[in-house]
């Protein structure tokens, strides 16, 4: 993963936790695998927000971000799931302008 895809993935990790509903980012298979484990966590590049994935398909002109959030209970999931794919359209329409971008934004659980 690129050094741009790591500040891009960190800058919507912020964006995203400040939406209402939104309890935190999902934990990535790694996460899981290590925390069942009982293994520290080993700094490795593209660990640091497990919940969002940036990627650009060969062939395609759009780069696809797919974010995965646990939301909070006694609040709407598609109401958060929309909050969330606008803060995150508005951040990448102001922040990178000109670029195509392919948002997915996946509900995985509810606290």
């Amino acid at each position: 993963m690129s050094a741009s895809a790591d500040t891009l993935r960190s800058e919507l990790a912020h964006v995203v936790q400040e939406v209402p509903g939104v309890a935190f980012l999902a934990p990535g298979l790694r996460s899981r695998l290590r925390a069942l484990r009982g293994t520290s966590p080993l700094a490795r590049q593209g660990d640091d927000t497990p919940g969002i994935t940036v990627s650009a398909p060969r062939g395609d002109t759009r780069t696809t971000v797919d974010i995965r959030v646990i939301c909070r209970s006694g609040r709407r999931t598609l109401d958060t799931t929309r909050a969330v794919r606008e803060s995150v359209g508005h951040h990448l329409a102001t922040g990178y302008p000109g670029k195509e971008f392919r948002i997915i934004v996946t509900v995985t659980g509810v606290t």
